[in-house]
């Protein structure tokens, strides 16, 4: 077999070494566009990476989610609050302490057992429920209750554990308590729109905006300042939903929200999640009793 020593292309002929130099030259010149693509997406986040960090941020300073709190006096009238942010949830003898924990200490008193009450959801009944495990009993809602005893729990039960007097209190279901940083500004902009006829706002507007739409929410979200803070910087970051508007009257930036499309696809997969809604089982145990925020 005969290897030709040499290539012809465009009228033009060629040694395979230039060939061969050339499909290099190439090929390196391919592998560093790849690294420096690689680099700049390892020095520049993302824009949905950099919106879940400002996600992240923005809950960090908003309180708990928790089923439930128990609010009242222990260790001689010592005031006591502890949210219930687990389920099942033990109550017993130990060190008190603020950190939302599946066990919930009451205090070093000897009346009270290492694990004298467990707290959980009954599936069955749809309810919380208690179960006394302590060797002294207890009292809820001022009926004794003995060792392995159940009662039902509702909102404002009192209940007593050796020395410790407690309210039992339900979360209260708190529309903006579960609400994405996103959504709630997304919020803002369609009652601004349909109350105010605004289609575009300052980070401030829309700030007092949520306040306005959700009343008794500032501490909810962690105060006012944290919150402004937090609109200016996804308002700022988040282009593919917030356009700004140029030619604004004031010297603060001003934001429209871009019109939501959806796509085909999307509205096929709600349609099929719709016709098979009815199919579904119903959704039954700690589903049933979401986190929500805690009234005070």
């Amino acid at each position: 077999m005969k290897l030709e020593t040499s290539c012809t292309d465009a009228g033009m002929t060629l040694s395979w070494e230039d060939v061969l130099k050339d499909m290099n030259k190439m090929v390196a010149e391919a592998y560093t566009l790849a690294n420096l693509h690689a680099i700049r997406s390892m020095q520049a986040p993302g824009l949905e990476e950099r919106k879940k960090a400002l996600e992240k941020k923005f809950v960090e300073k908003r309180p708990p989610l928790a089923y439930a709190k128990l609010s009242g006096r222990i260790l001689d009238d010592t005031p006591f609050e502890k949210l219930v942010t687990h389920l099942p949830a033990e109550l017993g003898r130990g060190p008190i302490t603020t950190t939302p924990d599946h066990r919930i200490a009451l205090g070093e008193q000897k009346a009270i057992s290492r694990l004298h009450a467990r707290i959980q959801w009954s599936q069955t009944d749809s309810c919380f429920e208690l179960q006394c495990l302590g060797k002294n009993g207890m009292f809820a809602d001022g009926k004794f209750v003995t060792k392995n005893q159940t009662v039902k729990l509702s909102s404002k039960v009192p209940l007593k554990i050796g020395n410790a007097r407690v309210y039992f209190l339900c979360a209260i279901r708190s529309t903006i308590s579960t609400m994405s940083g996103y959504k709630i500004i997304q919020k803002a902009f369609e009652k601004a729109k349909y109350h105010k006829g605004l289609t575009s706002m300052t980070a401030d507007q829309v700030c007092d905006q949520i306040l306005e739409s959700y009343p008794k929410s500032e501490h909810e979200l962690g105060g006012k300042e944290h919150l402004r803070t937090f609109i200016t910087a996804y308002l700022q970051e988040d282009n593919h939903s917030f356009e700004r508007v140029e030619g604004g009257s004031g010297t603060a930036p001003t934001y429209k929200m871009k019109p939501v499309v959806s796509s085909t696809s999307a509205s096929e997969a709600k349609k099929s999640g719709s016709a098979n809604s009815a199919a579904k089982p119903e959704v039954t145990g700690e589903a049933a009793s979401k986190k929500q925020k805690v009234s005070n």
